[in-house]
This record gives structure tokens, C-alpha cells and sequence, in this order.
């Protein structure tokens, strides 16, 4: 069935949404959707609703809500990243929105060699990977910062680990947990320091030395492995 962003959902069944410009373009053009057809709706913040297409109300796509359907739970995984390359980042930010990662704090390390994107763009990618893999919930996507306001802004409670080669590979604890990844050079001792200062633990994520990129998608994996 195919998914659509509604940016809310009536409480009760036969109510009617009307999709945003953007998206009703999508459904009515892109896909083809066509009146009587039934699609499933989210609305970023975890509910899910099955719907039929009335029609176009002023160019806009007119559903009408059927069915709701059982919210998805998601465990808190934060993903602190170091800035990578464009294509690197993109790819990375598009397969840990897949894997369920449930809040991004990009961070301009000292190793760090690229200028800051435009969050619209990195909001694009998250969009469409949560509406391809079947999440109901977006995402937060912080502004980049450092590594420091980053670590100071990690929700209270939460496991941290800094992914480095080398170090022990653990099992993840239950409960709210960030992992922190580096950029391709990897975070400079000063930067491991003040993680570990502020309680992160070293994490390693095999026997082999990763790719920024790879490691973020590691780790987020690793993260999604517990219960």
C-alpha cells in the first residue's frame, strides 16, 4: 500500500484530510493514485491511518479516513554525527532514517572538512526514507553544533558511546541511548576526551575499519538490535 505525509489525522474514522501541494502532487502525478484507491497515511508523530482518495479539491488530494492503525513504538536512538561530504552524509542520513534512528545531531568537528548543507535538503532525505520504510514518526533533525553543545544536549538518562576502531563491541542496553560516530578522520583526542568526560563509552563496531558513513549505518544497527 502506498504511504502519503498528512500533516494531520482526523481522531475518528470518516473524517476527510486534504493533503499538501507537494504531496498531493506525489500521489495524484507521481504515483497515479487514482478516486477509490486506498492508501495509508502517517503524520510524522507516529499515527498511521488507512484512507480511500475522494478526489481533488482545489488541486489538492481529498481522502477520507477509513481506518486508524496501531501506533508503531520507537526507541530513542540518537545519532550524533561529524560532518561528512555531501554524498556521504546524504547517504547516511537516508539509511538511519531507514533503520529507525529517532533523532540527528550533526556536529562540525575539528576534522570536519566540508561547509554545512542546507537542513531543508538533509529534511527532504528524511522525509522520503521515512515514508519509504514504513515509519509513522520523523525523526528530530537538529541544526549542527559542537561537540560539545551536542553532548550537553543529549536527553537526560541516555547511554552514550563513541564508536571507535578497535574498542570492545558491546550489546546495547535497554533503554534511551546515543551513539557518537566521527568524520573520516576520525574525532582527535581532544574530542574523544571530552566524550568520555561527559560518560560516553567506547563502542567498536567490528573487526574492521569503516567509513564514516558506514560506521553511522553500523551503529544505528547496532542500536536497533536491542530490546
Amino acid at each position: 500500500m502506498r504511504r502519503f505525509w498528512a500533516e494531520g489525522l482526523p481522531p475518528g474514522a470518516g473524517g476527510e484530510v486534504l493533503l499538501a501541494e507537494a504531496e498531493s502532487h506525489h500521489l495524484l502525478r507521481v504515483s497515479g493514485i487514482a478516486p477509490g484507491e486506498e492508501v495509508e497515511l502517517f503524520d510524522g508523530v507516529g499515527g498511521r491511518a488507512r484512507a480511500v482518495l475522494l478526489g481533488v479539491r482545489e488541486g489538492r488530494a481529498l481522502l477520507r479516513l477509513d481506518e486508524h492503525l496501531p501506533q508503531l513504538a520507537s526507541l530513542p536512538t540518537v545519532l550524533v554525527l561529524a560532518l561528512l561530504k555531501r554524498p556521504a552524509w546524504e547517504l547516511a542520513l537516508r539509511m538511519v532514517t531507514e533503520l529507525g534512528v529517532t533523532e540527528l545531531i550533526p556536529v562540525v568537528a575539528a576534522r570536519s572538512v566540508v561547509r554545512v548543507g542546507k537542513v531543508e535538503r538533509w529534511e527532504r532525505i528524511v522525509h522520503a526514507a521515512v515514508t519509504q520504510s514504513g515509519r509513522a514518526s520523523l525523526p528530530v533533525l537538529q541544526e549542527p553544533r559542537s561537540l560539545e553543545a551536542a553532548l550537553a544536549g543529549l536527553p537526560p538518562h541516555t547511554a552514550a558511546f563513541l564508536a571507535r576502531p578497535g574498542a570492545r563491541t558491546q550489546t546495547p542496553p535497554a533503554g534511551p541511548l546515543a551513539v557518537l560516530v566521527g568524520p573520516e578522520g576520525g574525532w582527535t583526542p581532544e574530542e574523544e576526551a571530552l566524550a568520555q568526560e561527559a560518560g560516553a563509552r567506547p563502542l567498536g563496531l567490528g573487526p574492521h575499519t569503516l567509513k564514516a558513513d558506514t560506521a553511522a549505518v553500523s551503529a544505528v544497527a547496532w542500536a536497533a538490535g536491542r530490546r
